[in-house]
């Protein structure tokens, strides 16, 4: 049985791929000629090049495949337009839905996010109804809808906030601020969020390729429990032998955004928006009762455990000191 992963060479791509390799499986990933791919060619990978919006590569990359784990995606941030998003996030799944129903793969593993359901507050299931906000939710919501509408034997996870070795983007900027002492609690820090330890999100993920229950089918995939912000950082700051992050009030928040978004006239980075403050101070937490019940999903790293790990990868790999 041969397996494709696309987006093999992101965070949580990689993290997949290593595991089907441990698990025996023959593995295929699509990837652009562009990619750095020197730490995969070490690896035991079959390689297909090509692009989502590049239908014949997708033909090709599906060919004699069993079983697709879609994780290629394009993530939201400032200058990066809804179109872009679409092409990519929405286009690019119907494309590879396309290929896919046309080589009979047998199984379909579109890895979602929460993103798509948009804030849905304390404690949220896979019942509950989708209201996404940003471009990026919406993509990402819209990514589903063809999903679901294809003729595949599909299955649908949403992970929530995901950390851990190999993430280098915002959970590594978050890490760094706090070890120099630069990182602000918006608010109280009380405010509830769903963390999944990377480790535990892959189990997840290959579970629902493989249970013949998962078959259309929608999990949410996180850690145990939820965890305050607060916990989050102070976790993280234990861990960074440093001292907890200070609280800044919400509206100094909001000022600081629009002041970095004044600033990206000038070619200044916005480190700050309106969006990321909704995010770093609403109540974000889900409950994973069924895919728990269903997939038999056990995550078994604990937060402390999993932000040590994240401090050491860090550190080995000279991204904290």
């Amino acid at each position: 049985m041969t397996i494709l992963v696309t987006g093999g060479t992101g965070f949580i791509g990689s993290h997949l791929i290593n595991a089907l390799l441990a698990n025996g499986k023959k593995v295929r990933i699509l990837t652009r000629r562009k990619s750095n791919i020197n730490k995969l060619k070490k690896m035991n990978l079959e390689f297909a090049f090509g692009n989502l919006d590049d239908i014949d590569s997708l033909r090709k990359a599906t060919e004699d495949i069993e079983i697709v784990y879609h994780l290629a995606a394009m993530l939201g941030s400032p200058g990066v337009t809804y179109k872009q998003l679409y092409n990519v996030n929405v286009k690019g799944t119907e494309n590879l839905v396309m290929a896919c129903e046309e080589s009979k793969v047998k199984r379909f593993v579109l890895v979602s996010s929460v993103a798509a359901m948009g804030p849905v507050g304390y404690m949220a299931d896979e019942k509950a109804e989708c209201n996404p906000a940003t471009d990026y939710d919406k993509t990402k919501y819209l990514s589903e809808i063809v999903v679901k509408k294809s003729k595949l034997k599909w299955v649908i996870i949403r992970p929530t906030m995901v950390y851990g070795p190999g993430e280098t983007k915002n959970k590594l900027r978050m890490f760094r601020l706090i070890q120099r002492g630069l990182f602000f609690i918006m608010g109280d820090g009380k405010n509830l969020m769903s963390l999944v330890y990377v480790g535990n999100l892959i189990e997840g993920i290959i579970k629902a390729g493989e249970n013949k229950n998962a078959v259309k089918q929608t999990y949410i995939i996180s850690d145990k429990k939820p965890y305050s912000m607060n916990e989050f950082v102070k976790t993280i700051a234990r861990n960074e032998n440093v001292k907890t992050s200070i609280h800044l009030p919400v509206f100094v928040a909001y000022i600081g955004a629009f002041l970095f978004k004044v600033l990206s006239i000038f070619g200044i980075p916005q480190l700050l928006s309106k969006d990321r403050i909704k995010n770093l101070t609403m109540n974000h937490s889900f409950d994973i009762s069924k895919v728990m019940k269903e997939l038999d999903y056990n995550p078994k790293m604990t937060l402390d455990e999993g932000v040590k790990r994240t401090v050491s990868w860090y550190k080995e790999e000279g991204m904290l000191k």
